[in-house]
């Protein structure tokens, strides 16, 4: 029989957690319970592999759209110091509101930053952690390059049109520009600690995976956070860059669905 995906059964809806109206999506009815993460300006698109392939009678998945991103607005998106400790504050009280108490998180890019920062605040819940072309600081070296992406027309049209579709041009120019500069005064300010303090906290056993010519994320800080959290394993896509669920898509839903589903 073949397995029944997750991607025909996504519903998104609207719930008030907190101060805001998040809006989040679900799809399959699965035992295990997953909580994704977004990256910067996130899209549902960015996880087809994911909802594509996981099998809907095994998982259930939910996806948060933080505030600012996707359809949780308004507001526009708030880069003000602790952005993504915000973020992982929203999702811990949607699955606290939603009334559920154990899960899993994955999460990809700035997604992944906060789905470690949540795994850190909410231990007690989490079974598993996966994360893939995410740090835990950012380097002088590493904005130069986000410089380099500052304008959104210079993008390849495969990641700019679907960003400008959701979003429109000025709203993906001016929150990239934000999420840049929130970078540089997280790098000046704060010595570029993005989440360092959470790795230690983090209990869950952790899958870790990279790409060894991701260029936005340079692959020393999947090491860093394989040194630094504790039951952690790391995956390194050798040829991949910062998009490796696209790249590798059979290797990447393979390691991820082995890892969610062993006993460690």
């Amino acid at each position: 029989m073949a397995q029944r995906s997750i991607t025909t059964e996504l519903i998104s809806t609207k719930i008030k957690v907190k101060d805001f109206e998040i809006n989040y999506y679900k799809g399959g009815n699965g035992p295990q319970k997953l909580l994704i993460f977004p990256g910067v300006l996130g899209l549902i698109s960015d996880f087809r592999p994911l909802t594509d392939n996981l099998d809907g009678a095994k998982y259930t998945i939910y996806m948060c759209d933080p505030p600012g991103y996707g359809l949780s607005r308004p507001p526009n998106r708030d880069f003000s110091p602790g952005f993504l400790y915000h973020d992982a504050d929203s999702a811990i009280a949607l699955m606290e509101t939603l009334g559920i108490d154990r899960y899993s998180m994955l999460g990809w890019c700035n997604g992944g930053c906060t789905a470690m920062i949540a795994a850190s605040k909410a231990a007690d819940r989490v079974d598993k952690l996966v994360v893939w072309s995410c740090n835990a600081y950012v380097t002088a070296r590493d904005l130069e390059y986000y410089e380099t992406t500052r304008d959104v027309q210079r993008w390849p049209d495969a990641m700019r049109i679907p960003q400008c579709e959701m979003y429109g041009e000025k709203y993906v120019s001016e929150t990239w520009s934000g999420w840049i500069d929130a970078f540089r005064k997280i790098l000046e300010d704060n010595d570029g600690d993005v989440c360092r303090g959470a790795l230690a906290k983090i209990s869950a056993p952790t899958l870790i995976m990279h790409g060894g010519k991701d260029v936005l994320v340079p692959v020393k800080h999947s090491v860093y956070l394989h040194e630094n959290i504790s039951r952690s394993t790391l995956e390194i896509f050798p040829e991949g860059k910062h998009i490796i669920q696209f790249m590798y898509p059979e290797k990447f839903i393979s390691l991820v669905d082995n890892f969610l589903s062993s006993m460690q």
